[in-house]
C-alpha cells in the first residue's frame, strides 16, 4: 500500500509559521530602525509607499490593510511576462528614476524567507508526531511526502531518522546536490529512503545559475545567507553567488528550473503508483492550476484502481461555510468520492493509522 501525503500551508501554520496574509505584517514589525538602511528595505519602502500608499516606517503596521503576498508578486510577475512596467519601477535599473522589478521580486522572496525563518518552531511538533506515528505503524517506508511549503520542518524531521548505528533510512529529495560530491558533504541517498518532493522549492536549496548546480544546506534555511553572509552562499561547484529556488504562490508560476521540473516529474510518477493521497492543510486554491493539471494527468493515466483521496484542512475558527465551499471545490475537480474530513493536520498527525484504515485494508 503506497501512501502519498501532500503538505500545504496549513501544515506549516500548525507549527506557528506565518500564513501568506500575515507575511508583510510579521516582517515589517520585526524591523529595527537601523534595518531600514539596507538596500533591500529601502527599495521595499519605496515600493509600498508609491504603489499602495503604505509608509512602513510611520504607519501602524498592525492596522495596515496590506495587499496579499500573492497580489504583490503577481503584479511583478505579470509585468515581467508582458515586458511592461509601473511608473518609477521598470524592468531594468537603467536610471535613478527606475527601480528594477526583478530586484524587487528577489527582495520580496527574501522577505518571505526571513518571516518564515524567524517564526520557525524548531520542535516540529506535529510533523514529528506524524512521522513517529507512521513509523510505529510500519508505514513510513511506504509513505512519500509532497510539500508545497518552503520551510524545512518536514525535511528536518525525516533527516533526523537517520542513524548510522540504528537506522539507515535516508531523506531523498529526488534531485542531485553538489554536496554529494564534496568531501564530508551530504551523502547521496541509498538503500532505504523516504521521498520528500518540494514542488515549490525550499529554504535550504541554493541554486547556481552559472553552472546549474544545486547546494543543500542541511538543517538550515540557507537562503538566509543571502541576507546575512553572502560569502557563505557561494556555489560549492564554481564559487559564484547562488540564488533561491522559491516558486511563489501566484498564477504566473515559472516552473522551468531544471530541478523543479525533475521534482514534478517524480511527483507525477509517484502519484500514478500511489494508492492513497492525503491532503493536509491545503485548500486547493484556484492559483495552483499546475497542481490541478498534474492531478488530472495522473487520474487519466493510472493503470491501478482510482486514487483514494482524503482531505484534512480544518483549523480552529474556520467557518462552516468555508469548509463546505472547499469540499465542493475538491469534489468538483477530483470527483465525488473524495473524503473531505472535519479533521485538521494535527488530528491526522496524532493518529494517521486510524484514518488510513477507514479507506483501506491496512
Amino acid at each position: 500500500m503506497n501512501i502519498s501525503i501532500f503538505l500545504g500551508a496549513g501544515a506549516s501554520a500548525a507549527e506557528n509559521l506565518p500564513i501568506q496574509s500575515d507575511l508583510f505584517v510579521d516582517y515589517f514589525k520585526s524591523l529595527k530602525d537601523n534595518d531600514f538602511e539596507s538596500d533591500m528595505n529601502k527599495e521595499l519602502y519605496k515600493f509600498f509607499k508609491q504603489m499602495f500608499d503604505i509608509d512602513i516606517t510611520k504607519d501602524n503596521i498592525d492596522k495596515v490593510n496590506f495587499p496579499t503576498f500573492e497580489e504583490v508578486l503577481g503584479l511583478l510577475d505579470l509585468a515581467e511576462k508582458r515586458g511592461e512596467a509601473f511608473k518609477n519601477f521598470g524592468m531594468e535599473n537603467l536610471s535613478n528614476k527606475s527601480d528594477s522589478i526583478r530586484f524587487l521580486r528577489q527582495y520580496l522572496i527574501l522577505l518571505m524567507a526571513k518571516a518564515i525563518h524567524e517564526s520557525e518552531n524548531r520542535n516540529n511538533k506535529y510533523h514529528k508526531l506524524l512521522v513517529d506515528n507512521l513509523s510505529k505503524a510500519n508505514l513510513i517506508e511506504k509513505t512519500t511526502f509532497i510539500s508545497a511549503n518552503y520551510d524545512i520542518h518536514v525535511d528536518n524531521t525525516i533527516a533526523s531518522l537517520y542513524s548510522e548505528e540504528k537506522n539507515h533510512i535516508m531523506l531523498d529529495y529526488g534531485v542531485d546536490f553538489t554536496n554529494f560530491y564534496v568531501k564530508d558533504g551530504w551523502r547521496k541517498p541509498f538503500g532505504k529512503t523516504i521521498k520528500l518532493y518540494k514542488i515549490h522549492g525550499s529554504l535550504n536549496w541554493l541554486y547556481c545559475p552559472i553552472c546549474n548546480s544545486l547546494t543543500l544546506t542541511p538543517y538550515e534555511g540557507g537562503v538566509m545567507r543571502l541576507l546575512y553572509n553572502i560569502e557563505d552562499a557561494k556555489c560549492l561547484e564554481c564559487g559564484e553567488t547562488t540564488i533561491p529556488i522559491i516558486i511563489p504562490p501566484t498564477y504566473f508560476k515559472d516552473m522551468s528550473n531544471v530541478y523543479i521540473s525533475n521534482v514534478w516529474r517524480e511527483v507525477e510518477k509517484n502519484l500514478r503508483n500511489a494508492d492513497i493521497l492525503v491532503f493536509c492543510g491545503y485548500s486547493f486554491p484556484d492559483s495552483d492550476i499546475h497542481i490541478k493539471y498534474m492531478l488530472k494527468r495522473v487520474q487519466g493515466s493510472r493503470r491501478k484502481p482510482p486514487l483514494k483521496i482524503m482531505v484534512f484542512n480544518n483549523h480552529e475558527g474556520k467557518k462552516d461555510y468555508s469548509m463546505r465551499k472547499e469540499e465542493e471545490r475538491y469534489k468538483r475537480f477530483l470527483g465525488k468520492d473524495v473524503i473531505y474530513t472535519e479533521g485538521s493536520f494535527q488530528d491526522f498527525s496524532r493518529n494517521p493509522l486510524k484514518y488510513l484504515q477507514e479507506i483501506t485494508n491496512i
